[in-house]
């Protein structure tokens, strides 16, 4: 086939099922969205709940700096919100 025909090939198949053809394409793509899209809300909740385990990390130290002998308070704070973070975002596998 020359250069010039290959310009000249139509855009859709000859059998003219264009339409069908492109929803079947849609239809094909949906499982792949919405894998996307809960791997999207997994490393969002991930991103957000390492960034406040790093704030409530620094309030600990800076807590322990003022009043040292709430050493294992801020500590169960802490990690009973890492703990809780752990929790929501494991059961996301599950939805």
């Amino acid at each position: 086939m020359s250069m010039s025909e290959l310009t000249r090939a139509p855009s859709r198949p000859p059998n003219g099922g264009g339409r069908r053809m492109s929803a079947a394409v849609r239809r094909a793509q949906v499982p792949g969205q919405l894998a996307a899209a809960s791997i999207e809300g997994a490393a969002f909740a991930t991103h957000v709940a390492l960034s406040h385990a790093a704030m409530l990390s620094a309030a600990e130290g800076r807590a322990l700096q003022y009043a040292p002998t709430g050493d294992a308070r801020y500590k169960a704070i802490a990690d009973s919100f890492a703990g809780v973070c752990c929790d929501k975002i494991s059961l996301l596998a599950f939805q």
